[in-house]
């Protein structure tokens, strides 16, 4: 048995490794031609760069979320960009550079990110820290999170239930959810307000408390749990259970809440004991889609603890399983790309290779976006290989082999390609001008949308100067940009019109509208500002040290 953990653990860093001096490779891509656009009908949406530190640096994980990018770099950056834009909502670097070990997680109000033995919680609005935790103990695989619980991996093969801090709108700390209390009718928590300092514990259930570095209200052990498991993959987290799948292939899974029984779920009779699992599985509601190196795709439900189907590839699945409403994407080491009825786990392709049918798209290695008509996947070499969707037929290749780094969108139809100079593209087909969900009977469930544009949200020292009061006489007529000029000489304040926002809802030449300042008398300057913006219809959010102009939803004097 330990020889085939050490088996195991030993495939698994060498697997990992080749992959990860694949993705640290340096390049300098180009622009994608207007020719090879018009080829592919693709329409370019925007680009922008992620700050790198030169060549060492270059990305480490990138996520799409609803309507966010969340970049991480090697060298501890986390730029969070508008989907749909491009423009940068904020961005910050933290710790110490070059200790990022572990992908970003996230839920609908926090990103957390590790760094060196270190848990940060960012506010998603603007990238503020809201609390950091000193682990106590090693972990050994990203953090999982829902709404209200924050759930670890011990190197030691333990599983850690915490709940997080609840804070109110004005950033004021609230309490904790009360698992042992939790409704399962409604769905909803009773908040537990502890009598006890809540910054006073770091995450250290079985060391003692955390170092000094911790910092705000700490999250709270509710539960932990011994496993017999090799924990190397993020966990995967339902409403009410939270499970794991160890390298060996076997599953656990818990319930979250503290009180309701535990369940354990028998091992998955589907594994042999001597085939290992090399990729992360997948969910879908509460199943799990699991390839392993047995040569197969497992779906399990994790509610009622039994295997619903296995599919066969014929070699070892070495990629994240893609998840649709009604299909799975999964490829076999030497067999190519199939796709697969999610209910059922039938091959839904029967593809003409010259002499011989088969079920699998071999010239694919892998899928990193799709739409209704085609999927857009990797070959080794690393060119792209588009294909039909609905029969599995190539089309196309184009080379892109210097967008080094891989960015697979499970959430919609968005093409993205990166480079770890910084460079992040985003394309769509001309046919969807709208994002088209691959997950749609789920979004119920799913955390509420992060607005991008939301109340300014200003650092520090602009946040000072927008409350600074002033006086001023109304003012005459003029441009808006050259009354933004004046401001800016006046107050030392940035100003920057998000011109692709405006163009988006039609509207033209925003930086001309005419305007005319109102009297201030001891007003603080935001306030004087919305008097400016609100009768044409713009809004603003303060990103650093620029305030942002976006277009509201209706002008004030329209309603």
């Amino acid at each position: 048995m330990r020889i085939f953990i050490l088996t195991c653990a030993l495939f698994f860093i060498a697997f990992n490794a080749k992959s990860a001096d694949n993705l640290r490779i340096f390049s300098q891509p180009e622009i994608p031609s207007q020719e090879v656009l018009d080829r592919l009908n693709l329409k370019m949406m925007w680009r922008a760069f992620s700050p790198m530190e030169g060549k060492r640096d270059g990305y480490h994980d990138v996520q799409i979320s609803e309507n966010q990018i969340i970049a991480q770099t090697r060298s501890g950056t986390i730029v969070v960009f508008n989907s749909e834009t491009g423009e940068v909502i904020w961005k910050t670097n933290f710790g110490k550079p070059y200790q990022v070990f572990y992908n970003l997680a996230f839920n609908d109000k926090f990103v957390f990110a590790v760094n060196e033995n270190d848990l940060y919680a960012l506010d998603r609005k603007n990238g503020s820290i809201a609390w950091q935790s000193s682990f106590g103990l090693s972990i050994s695989a990203p953090p999982s999170v829902d709404k209200h619980h924050l759930f670890l991996s011990g190197s030691n093969g333990r599983i850690y239930c915490y709940a997080l801090p609840l804070f109110k709108k004005n950033g004021q700390f609230s309490g904790y959810e009360k698992s042992d209390f939790f409704n399962r009718i409604t769905k909803k928590a009773i908040v537990d307000v502890p009598d006890d300092n809540p910054e006073s514990n770091a995450l250290a259930p079985a060391y003692g408390v955390g170092s000094t570095r911790s910092r705000g209200p700490q999250p709270k052990l509710i539960w932990e749990f011994q496993t017999r498991l090799i924990l190397n993959y993020p966990l995967l987290v339902t409403e009410e259970i939270v499970s794991a799948v160890g390298i060996k292939g076997d599953l656990v899974a818990l319930n979250i809440h503290s009180d309701l029984g535990h369940t354990t779920l028998e091992t998955n009779p589907g594994y042999s004991a001597d085939k290992a699992v090399i990729v992360p599985p997948s969910r879908y509601e509460s199943i799990a889609y699991i390839g392993s190196m047995d040569a197969c795709l497992h779906a399990f439900d994790l509610q009622a603890g039994k295997l619903l189907w296995r599919y066969t590839i014929g070699s070892t699945v070495h990629h994240r399983p893609f998840v649709t409403d009604n299909e799975i994407f999964v490829t076999g080491e030497k067999n190519g790309l199939v796709k697969l009825s999610r209910e059922t786990g039938l091959p839904m392709w029967n593809i003409n290779n010259g002499n011989r049918f088969t079920s699998a798209q071999e010239k694919s290695d892998r899928i990193i976006a799709a739409n209704s008509k085609f999927l857009y996947t990797l070959d080794r070499s690393g060119k792209m290989v588009i294909i039909d969707r609905t029969n599995g037929a190539y089309l196309t290749t184009w080379d892109v082999h210097d967008f080094v780094f891989p960015v697979v969108n499970r959430t919609n139809d968005r093409l993205f390609l990166a480079a770890n100079n910084g460079l992040i593209i985003c394309m769509r087909d001309r046919d969807f001008t709208k994002p088209m969900l691959h997950i749609k009977k789920s979004l119920s469930t799913t955390p509420d949308s992060v607005p991008t544009i939301d109340a300014p949200v200003p650092n520090d020292i602009l946040k000072k100067i927008l409350e600074t009061k002033i006086k001023e006489e109304e003012g005459v007529e003029k441009p808006l940009q050259e009354l933004l000029d004046e401001i800016t000489k006046k107050y030392n304040v940035k100003f920057e019109i998000n011109k692709k926002a405006f163009a988006a809802m039609m509207i033209l030449d925003a930086d001309k509208k005419p305007v005319k300042a109102p009297a201030a008398d001891n007003i603080p300057l935001a306030v004087w500002l919305t008097g400016i913006l609100d009768p044409l219809g713009i809004t603003y959010q303060g990103v650093v040290d620029t305030i942002l102009l976006f277009p509201a939803e209706k002008p004030i004097k329209d309603k």
